[in-house]
């Protein structure tokens, strides 16, 4: 009995580390720090928005009415599937910057999704919406991120 109380202990104290050290990722970094890393997501969301917007005009543009030749219909067929995924990769990083705003707000950013270590600031710096910390993340790009 004394032993599953120990182990209860130790879950509950290695739970409530993580919970702590979830909840100052972000104020490991200074004020203009934070400010600054909003303004790059900011900037990022309003390119993607516009890119998409762009991409999907474009898309939809791209007809095959004008298209006399089998090889003009392709290649505007092919145009149009490039434009449309193209613009579902851009919908997938606006997810994963909308993500890291959520992060920001609910005190998370900053800390990896998958171990809850510190994000280094170089790495928030040139990926501002990045999850994972540098070790993670190089983990899940080879498929052994476990969990």
């Amino acid at each position: 009995m004394a032993k599953t109380k120990t182990v209860a202990k130790t879950k509950t104290a290695a739970k409530t580390k993580t919970v702590a050290r979830t909840k100052t990722a972000v104020a490991a970094h200074d004020k203009a720090t934070i400010a600054s890393l909003r303004d790059s997501l900011t900037a990022k969301r309003r390119e993607l928005l516009d890119m998409y917007e762009h991409d999907v005009h474009a898309g939809q543009e791209s007809t095959d009415d004008n298209a006399d030749d089998f090889a003009d219909r392709a290649n505007n067929s092919f145009n149009r599937e490039l434009m449309f995924s193209l613009s579902d990769n851009e919908r997938q990083m606006l997810i994963r910057v909308e993500d890291a705003f959520q992060r920001l707000d609910n005190g998370s950013y900053g800390s990896c999704d998958h171990c809850s270590e510190p994000i280094g600031l170089p790495r928030l710096e040139a990926v501002p919406w990045a999850r994972f910390c540098i070790n993670c993340q190089e983990r899940d790009e080879r498929g052994t991120l476990d969990g």
